[in-house]
């Protein structure tokens, strides 16, 4: 099965009860940390307390344990504890009393590696904790983990046979199996729509490249047409400047003033006089 959560009731040897979630986690997590988020946000919203002897309302303290099928990429801990602890902020004196108000709005959780299980069965907790191991599968049915009572602490051996019963039942298997239809269906439509995503996106990319194309050759052909404007324009203008300019071509500014000289600044005579 790709995820189990589940929630049970756990009194201590206090007598106190506790609401332990249990998220058993075989797919990727990286994509799943909402829906935990989701899952616990929605036991923090459960209305189930207990009575106390003084008749008030003593909400169950939280506590919560992720079995994951991918190792975290920067612990290697075969399992995680992550701890509260009650300190003076302004002293830093470790507190030993617990308040309800803080235990009600905020708990432990404990983390568990499973692919750092196979190298890692030195204590009770560890070979308690094989029972995940995937290494374990039965050869031509992944469903099944072959695990002996003898790999398994003596005081944990009921814990294995309430598995092994869950293992042999009919709406267990059908689950299971429902499961592994749905993880298919569902694989295969992800994959279906990466592939299309990823056509969309090369598509888009040679559209965006095509487009860039025409908007440099439009921006040379604008260039090159305004250069051509520019040379145009100033050859007329130089035409004319040069038609604007009276008396003879080469030095005329010159030539006029020496013949005004010569008539002493009088107006020239006319033509043929």
């Amino acid at each position: 099965m790709r995820r189990v959560d589940f929630a049970a009731t756990v009194r201590t040897a206090s007598g106190d009860r506790l609401r332990v979630l249990v998220e058993v986690q075989k797919a990727r997590f990286t994509d799943e940390i909402m829906r935990f988020r989701e899952y616990l946000g929605r036991h923090y919203a459960d209305r189930d307390y207990d009575q106390g002897p003084d008749g008030r309302r003593h909400h169950r303290p939280l506590r919560t344990i992720y079995i994951l099928g991918e190792c975290l990429p920067r612990t290697e801990a075969t399992v995680l504890k992550v701890s509260r602890e009650y300190l003076d902020a302004i002293t830093g004196e470790r507190l030993a009393e617990r308040e309800e108000f803080v235990e009600a709005l905020s708990h432990d959780c404990w983390v568990v590696q499973v692919p750092r299980l196979a190298s890692r069965r030195h204590s009770d907790l560890e070979r308690l904790l094989s029972v995940f191991d995937q290494a374990l599968q039965v050869p031509g049915n992944r469903k099944l983990l072959e695990v002996g009572e003898r790999q398994v602490p003596e005081r944990y051996v009921p814990v294995l046979r309430r598995l092994e019963g869950a293992a042999a039942s009919v709406e267990v298997a059908d689950s299971m199996a429902l499961e592994d239809e749905v993880s298919e269906t569902w694989g295969r439509m992800k994959r279906e729509i990466a592939a299309k995503d990823a056509t969309l996106a090369r598509e888009r990319a040679e559209h965006n490249a095509a487009l860039a194309r025409v908007r440099a050759e439009g921006a040379a052909a604008l260039a090159e047409r305004d250069a051509a404007l520019a040379r145009e324009r100033a050859e007329r203008e130089a035409a004319q400047e040069r038609a604007a300019r009276p008396g003879l071509p080469g030095r005329p500014s010159r030539q006029l003033t020496a013949i005004r000289g010569t008539f002493g600044g009088a107006a020239l005579p006319p033509p043929g006089s």
